[in-house]
């Protein structure tokens, strides 16, 4: 292990926090755009549904994200503001297809560091004049019009235009046509003539003290006004406006229009009713209330929602659409008026169904609105009006778009035991809790299906030798031989083609040299004319009419294998049929091939490879003498299934798949007859049959199999990528007119025609499930998930028999509940181990829980249960043990069960009674300076992650059985995931989204042993870690000899995203620096950001400078790079500084 990381993410943030509409892209254009974390998505409306059209990252995380129509313009322009206080305008150019930053700039000085808010919002006001936002709870910033000009443009001095509302723009189309097309555009940044460098045009309204809740600009007023709740220091909460004095360029506050609001009421959201009517609404848990000067307060009584969100039906301004983000109602609010349009009259409220839990809501048009949610799926809804029951759900979810986060926990396992690791994850809360499988890989995208079972084998042909294109698929069964023929996209069976045997199975066919068809059928070698109605031009027959087993042909080459070793090699010649060769071997022929693989690019082949069993292995022979030129065993005694010569990127392979789902590659020399650097790997655990096929113009061999997988070259490596499908039996190209670049594979069902995707990605299974997943830990012995479940209810609806928390016991394989127990009287599972105690060899499992008594903890108190699952599949509770405190983290330790519970860690361990049964017993217990919100060991190593006073470590002493603390981290952070990495290295992550390695050192000093913990690496990701976990993603599982000396970490943030951290010697650390540092000037940045700013720490208001990560996404966007602009970066363009290393070294650094 090293102090050097490489971060990189598999899978960006899928949670939606922001959702606007606008014309963005053209003038008759309706955007929707997404915020998700750092990322910007946009789509555009169409009659067909939602059609992805841009995706671009920021380099900073989004907090406030809106649209507005600058005057004189006929398109929008987002403002965002992020985390670090900068904000920017952006713009889309049309003639160039590319995001043009306009403005750009950050937030002055608010007041002390300290007092910034995590929970940063903004608003905008109806002219689009001015922008407040909340950074600080006692202070509101507000950008005046001049922060939104670009200088030198006259036309916008004077403001900014009128307000792009997310629900004022219609679009043709109806709702029943939405859908997705899943392909996406790529965007560029395109650098704006025009950057703000003059000082910051801002106002900064201090309330005093008071603690902001909400905020909006209201519309029907003269001038900007601002309403605003607040709490006061007595905890009241008031709802108070304030003006602007133009001449005085500050807020002037005006009168309280509701002040003494019950703190039970919780009156959080406020929404401004637009003109002619003005005022604002006031959302609370238990009314919502109309507010405008003079004018009566009207209200209507609710029943505990939780309404967070809202937006404003298209054209109407009487209408709003409500999310409730606890149970995921969607109301409508309809603001009933009197005659003159104007004054409300009463306030009417209907629920309309329920969908994912509401982040933030666009109304589209034709009763079609998007949901967007942190903690489920984001969805397009549409309301169907046609209710006929009061209380009847009218929503219905058009479309999906799958959201992983919030991440709260995850497990990795190789289910299969093929080295192939899969996540299992916590995902979401309350209602849309789901569990998720998460693997790499590729998939096979559907184009066709055919209902066909039985299926031995399948080959494409085409209508001539030279034709472009494949038109026809031969498929074998046991007794008989099928002809599928593609004909105006759809594809018919043939009686009868040329002079197909169509009564026997066929072993192997092709197209051969002439315009003619080889059929090798179990009985001979059939040579036919290329046309519906050819002749048999010749036939071969074995030797005393043996049955042929086994058969390869190219285009002027058929080899074939009659059993006890025989084999033949024929030579197409003309219209003949020659035998040029024949020999005995010593053992069994299970498989044969004869591709062409030599340099000179023709059309037969030097060599035959041939897989034999009785001694497993493989072999080389000459053509056309039949000699053995080569000879390697192979491991087991399963049989060589399939073999094939494949060339990648110049590169001969020998390819050979057992019975077992073994695998083996050779580099192979045909011309020389030789075999060289064996490598062997898993693909599965059923025989596996091997066919080429192409990607654009590029070599792929599909392995079917139980775990099918494709294999081509990068960088000279072979890469091995899992396809999303199960169980297929045969595979082979079809390149056809309407499924170009194509492949025609069985399953046991049928007969399927896809493309394969050209990129690996993680595909993500769901699991729906009723609650909460709060903890997931894999138990091998079992082959079962235990879970850590939990159910929100509001306090006052408890009871001492209501359950809040549950462990359930869940099959790996169909994640089906086996086992459930429940925990009541308030207490909560807080944590979960699985443990083989040192002297007992049952694997259990080891839960603890918690009962808060009070907010300062101090009469806290809670359990360590430990279960058994019993043959049975049932729970079986073996040993309880009462804590002084919440058992907040558990961990096997040596034999042992390490816990941490509340202010202290206790190590426990297991003595058996004389019935067999165990218990635990205390051994030793230390203190600590707050409560652990994560516990890693390593050796007799304990580190811990304060969520006060940052990491110590401490170490157990097995002689004295004591836990003593031997260094900490000076500094204070809240650290809420650590691991140790080995070598004394441990990764931590704090609250705000940092990344920190911690390097514990031990010193010789004349007063003893010294023991530091020092911080040796930091870095800003921008999203909360909860959980880090050895393991990788890759799918390309190598020998043991050849795996790396430090894994590669997996982490999953709140936000849905899944990456990697990995180890880099001090060598690439130095050039993956200046390759970034490159890569920085050469790739301008979306609004201007500074990437070494994002990637610095920023620990209790103060910036540090990034020490000893790589951004990975960073340097992996080389590889989207130009020729061009890759040279750029060797050279160094732009203020950089020129590599050592060529484009092409450093495109081999991608693995």
């Amino acid at each position: 292990m090293t102090c050097y990381k490489y971060v990189v993410t598999a899978q960006k943030s899928t949670a939606t926090h922001f959702a606007v509409k606008g014309p963005f892209t053209a003038s008759a254009d309706v955007n929707l755009i997404l915020g998700k974390g750092t990322r910007i998505e946009i789509y555009t409306i169409t009659p067909d549904g939602l059609k992805p059209t841009l995706e671009f990252t920021l380099y900073g995380t989004i907090k406030a994200l809106d649209l507005y129509q600058p005057a004189g313009r006929d398109k929008a322009s987002l403002f965002v503001l992020t985390s670090r206080y900068l904000y920017c305008v952006l713009s889309y150019c049309e003639k160039t297809q590319q995001i043009v930053t306009d403005v750009n700039g950050e937030i002055g000085p608010t007041g002390q560091p300290y007092i910034f808010s995590y929970d940063i919002f903004g608003r905008m006001d109806p002219t689009c004049q001015y922008f407040a936002t909340g950074l600080n709870e006692h202070l509101i910033t507000v950008f005046t019009p001049g922060a939104f000009c670009e200088r030198g443009v006259d036309d916008l001095q004077s403001g900014m235009g009128s307000l792009v509302s997310s629900t004022s723009l219609p679009y043709s189309g109806h709702h029943r046509l939405f859908k997705v097309r899943r392909t996406r555009g790529k965007s560029y940044t395109q650098q704006s003539a025009y950057t703000i460098t003059e000082a910051l045009h801002q106002i900064n309204l201090r309330l005093n003290g008071h603690s902001l809740v909400d905020m909006v600009f209201l519309y029907d007023v003269p001038r900007p006004t601002l309403a605003v709740l607040y709490d006061d220091p007595y905890d009241e909460r008031l709802l108070q406006t304030f003006h602007l004095d133009l001449h005085a360029r500050e807020f002037v506050s005006s009168e309280i229009w509701i002040e003494n609001l019950r703190a039970e009421d919780d009156d959080r959201l406020l929404i401004p009713v637009p003109s002619p009517i003005g005022g604002v609404l006031l959302v609370g848990k238990t009314n919502i209330r109309y507010l405008k000067q003079g004018h009566e307060t009207i209200s209507i009584a609710i029943r505990d929602p939780a309404i967070h969100c809202y937006t404003r039906v298209n054209g109407q301004n009487t209408k709003f659409l409500l999310g409730d983000r606890a149970s995921g109602a969607l109301q409508l609010l309809n603001l009933r008026l009197y005659e003159d349009g104007k004054t409300v009259r009463s306030i009417e409220l209907s629920r309309l169904g329920w969908t994912s839990a509401p982040f933030c809501l666009a109304y589209l048009d034709n009763d079609v609105v998007f949901v967007g949610s942190k903690c489920g799926e984001s969805q397009l809804v549409y309301m169907n009006n046609t209710r006929k029951m009061p209380d009847e759900n009218i929503l219905e979810v058009i479309e999906e778009f799958p959201n992983i986060g919030p991440i709260l926990d995850f497990c990795i396992v190789d289910l299969d035991k093929q080295g192939q690791g899969q996540l299992v994850t916590c995902s979401g809360a309350g209602e849309d809790s789901t569990l998720r499988i998460i693997r790499n890989g590729v998939d096979l995208n559907e184009l066709a299906a055919i209902d066909i079972s039985g299926v031995k084998g399948i080959w494409a042909l085409r209508p001539s030798f030279n034709a472009s294109h494949d038109n026809m698929l031969v498929v074998s069964f046991i007794t008989q031989t099928r002809l599928l023929q593609l004909c105006d996209d759809e594809m018919s069976q043939l009686v009868d083609y040329s002079s197909f045997a169509t009564e026997r199975r066929t072993l192997s066919a092709a197209n051969v040299a002439g315009n003619l068809i080889v059929q090798v059928t179990d009985r001979s070698v059939r040579l036919m004319e290329a046309h519906i109605n050819g002749e048999l031009l010749d036939e071969w027959i074995p030797e005393n009419n043996d049955p042929i087993i086994v058969a390869s042909t190219n285009p002027t080459q058929c080899v074939v294998s009659t059993g006890h070793g025989r084999l033949f090699a024929l030579d197409i010649q003309d219209t003949h049929l020659i035998q040029i060769g024949k020999t005995r071997l010593a053992n069994e022929i299970s498989c044969i091939d004869i591709t062409p693989v030599d340099s000179d690019g023709s059309n037969e082949t030097s060599v035959v490879a041939v897989g034999v069993w009785q001694q497993v292995g493989v072999q080389l022979l000459s053509l056309p003498r039949l000699e053995v030129v080569a000879e390697e065993m192979l491991a087991g005694t399963a049989v060589p299934r399939s073999i094939k010569m494949a060339k990648f990127e110049k590169i001969s392979y020998l390819l050979v798949a057992l019975g077992d789902g073994q695998f083996y590659n050779f580099k192979l020399d045909s011309k020389q007859g030789r075999l060289w650097d064996k490598k062997r790997t898993f693909l599965g655990k059923m025989p596996i049959a091997l066919g080429t096929f192409s990607s654009n113009d590029t070599t792929h061999v599909f392995a079917a199999s139980d775990k099918p997988s494709v294999i081509h070259s990068r960088n000279q490596k072979l890469i091995y990528s899992n396809v999303n499908l199960k169980d297929v039996q045969c595979v082979t190209s079809f390149n056809s007119l309407s499924f170009p670049d194509a492949v025609a594979l069985t399953t046991k069902d049928g007969l399927i025609i896809g493309q394969m995707e050209e990129i690996q990605k993680l595909h993500i299974t769901k699991i729906d499930v009723k609650d909460t997943q709060r903890r997931i830990v894999y138990q091998e012995s079992t082959r079962t998930f235990g879970v850590i479940t939990s159910r929100m209810i509001p306090r006052k609806f408890q009871n001492h028999k209501t359950v809040t928390s549950a462990f359930e016991v869940r099959d790996d394989q169909t994640f089906e509940k086996v086992a459930r127990v429940y925990i009541q009287n308030h207490e909560q599972i807080m944590s979960v181990a699985t443990i083989v105690f040192e002297n007992d060899g049952i694997e259990y499992y080891v839960l603890g829980t918690g009962v808060v008594k009070d907010v300062y903890g101090r009469n806290d108190v809670g359990q360590l249960l430990v279960y058994r699952l019993t043959p049975e599949r049932k729970l079986d509770l073996v040993s309880r043990i009462s804590t002084a405190g919440i058992a907040d983290n558990v961990q096997a330790f040596q034999g042992k069960l390490l816990a941490s519970v509340s202010n202290s860690i206790q190590l426990f361990r297991w003595e058996l009674g004389v019935g067999g049964r165990g218990n635990l017993v205390q051994v030793c217990s230390c203190p600590i300076p707050s409560f652990c919100e994560s516990l890693t060991t390593w050796n007799d190593m304990i580190a811990i992650g304060d969520m006060v006073r940052s990491v110590g470590l401490y170490r157990y002493y097995p002689q004295q059985e004591e836990i003593r603390v031997v260094a900490r981290d000076t500094e204070s952070k809240d650290i809420i995931a650590i691991l140790a990495l080995g070598d004394n290295f441990y990764l931590a992550g704090d609250e705000s989204g940092h990344l920190f390695v911690y390097h514990h050192t031990i010193e010789e000093t004349e007063e003893g042993v010294d023991e530091k913990l020092h911080m040796v690496g930091k870095w800003h990701f921008g999203e909360q870690i909860f959980r880090f976990r050895f393991g990788s993603l890759g799918t390309n599982p190598p020998d043991s000899e050849n795996r790396p000396v430090a894994p590669s970490v997996i982490f999953c943030s709140a936000s849905g995203s899944v990456g990697v951290i990995a180890d880099l010697s001090e060598d690439q650390f130095r050039l993956l620096w200046q390759m970034q540092n490159n890569l920085v000037k050469v790739l301008p940045s979306i609004g201007h950001f500074s990437h070494t700013e994002w990637r610095d720490v920023l620990l209790d208001g103060a910036p540090d400078k990034s020490v000893h990560f790589i951004d990975g996404d960073l340097i992996e966007s080389f590889l989207d790079l130009t020729p061009q602009e890759m040279q750029h970066v060797v050279d160094g363009n732009n203020g950089g500084r020129r590599l050592e290393s060529s484009v092409e070294d450093l495109l081999l650094l991608k693995k």
